[in-house]
């Protein structure tokens, strides 16, 4: 066992498996990150951002996932290194609270929003309570695409559970 950071973890539990963490350079993107390095996976990360200083995931591929190109980018950039994936989690997500409420979001900062939520063995979708207890603020876009993502992992698992 590995004692390191503030939980313990097997160093091998994930030994050989090729992970994909969406949205892995901050927040809780970064310690999924982290933590399937300290398991033994094969990490990368995907974002708009670089890597934070001290992050080192085996394949980082800058990119938005937004857009159809940047996924496109991601999935030609981990087949031509790896050749798939074993366990991809989607953490990808965002969020920013302007003063006027939700009256204030466009159209385009809807479909944004919406666009970047909606994106091997294993699915991991990352999601939010904001889904269950949205505040009628500028999240609420956010609150709900994460209610769309739950929507379609549930859906997603029922066609492909089997």
């Amino acid at each position: 066992m590995t004692n390191s950071d503030p939980f313990v973890v097997s160093g091998d539990e994930f030994k050989g498996k090729r992970v994909l963490v969406t949205g892995g350079t901050k927040g809780i993107g970064a310690a999924i990150v982290r933590r399937f390095e300290l398991s033994g996976a094969s990490v990368a990360t995907t974002a708009r951002s670089e890597p934070a200083a001290g992050q080192a995931p085996a394949l980082s591929i800058k990119a938005d996932l937004g857009t159809a190109r940047g996924v496109q980018n991601v999935v030609d950039r981990i087949q031509q290194v790896w050749g798939g994936l074993d366990v991809l989690v989607n953490s990808v997500g965002g969020t920013e609270t302007r003063p006027g409420g939700f009256e204030v979001l466009s159209e385009e900062d809807w479909q944004r929003i919406l666009e970047l939520e909606r994106k091997s063995e294993v699915v991991i979708h990352v999601s939010s309570v904001a889904h269950r207890l949205p505040f009628s603020n500028s999240t609420l876009a956010y609150a709900a695409a994460k209610g769309a993502l739950a929507t379609y992992s549930k859906g997603l698992a029922k066609g492909v559970a089997p």
